[in-house]
């Protein structure tokens, strides 16, 4: 996947050229991230609590975020006070050096962009964010059958994409140097995709209906997570248990 490791070309102004793109919403590429990990944290808080017995609970999550680029979100997750034990993969190497620089409790690895280099079931969670859109449609199912194959039965996969039915999101993304190749995939087709690796459980939810900051706008997002207009979107999906 050579798209993304164009990736590597942008590590110094990576964080720069998105603070320009979202810069006419009065927010920085840091709100949006904090946002997305306030989501992440909750869909993982939902996995503890389902846990049961309670030494089952007390073993940390096996967490793995594909496409993990910088690791900026990765502060707001070991901080959230869920247990949980967190992997970070890239194709972008010279990126990953640096994430790893910046979180030191993460373990992170780079790879080659097709297999990823863990043994099946390895998992309890597998999310990736912002990572799709850079991935050739052509192997949209692919990346999505290796996120599969890395999780256990019962384990959850989410992706967060950009909403490509939100105008503003468009013009993001057309400036954007970072988004040069992207192919946007809207919330119904990335559910299909989900469906046809054989997944069950799937729910999506649109977030990010307002660049204002505080929990009241927050709770305003959550309670219209149904509308197809959030400036970005999340689909969860289970593996089924072994029969």
């Amino acid at each position: 996947m050579n798209e993304l490791q164009e990736f590597d070309q942008h590590k110094e102004t990576y964080r720069t050229e998105i603070d320009k793109a979202v810069s006419f919403s009065g927010q920085s590429h840091d709100f949006f991230t904090r946002v997305k990990a306030e989501y992440l944290i909750d869909i993982l808080k939902d996995i503890e609590s389902a846990r049961g017995e309670a030494e089952l609970r007390s073993v940390p999550l096996d967490v793995l975020d594909i496409g993990c680029g910088h690791g900026h979100i990765h502060p707001y997750l070991v901080q959230s006070g869920v247990p949980l034990k967190l992997r970070a993969i890239d194709v972008a190497a010279t990126v990953v050096e640096e994430a790893r620089r910046t979180n030191p409790t993460v373990e992170y690895e780079s790879y080659e962009g097709d297999r990823l280099p863990y043994p099946d079931q390895s998992f309890d969670v597998a999310y990736t964010i912002a990572v799709m859109h850079h991935v050739p449609p052509s192997q949209w199912s692919a990346f999505i059958e290796e996120m599969r194959r890395v999780v256990r039965p019962g384990g959850l996969i989410v992706v967060f994409e950009h909403n490509p039915v939100n105008p503003l999101t468009q013009w993001i993304v057309r400036t954007c140097p970072i988004d040069e190749n992207a192919v946007l995939l809207g919330s119904r087709k990335l559910s299909r995709l989900l469906a046809q690796t054989r997944l069950v459980g799937i729910e999506s939810r649109y977030i990010l209906f307002t660049p204002l900051d505080g929990p009241r706008y927050r709770k305003f997002d959550k309670m219209i997570g149904w509308l197809p207009l959030g400036a970005q979107y999340y689909v969860s999906a289970r593996v089924p248990q072994v029969a």
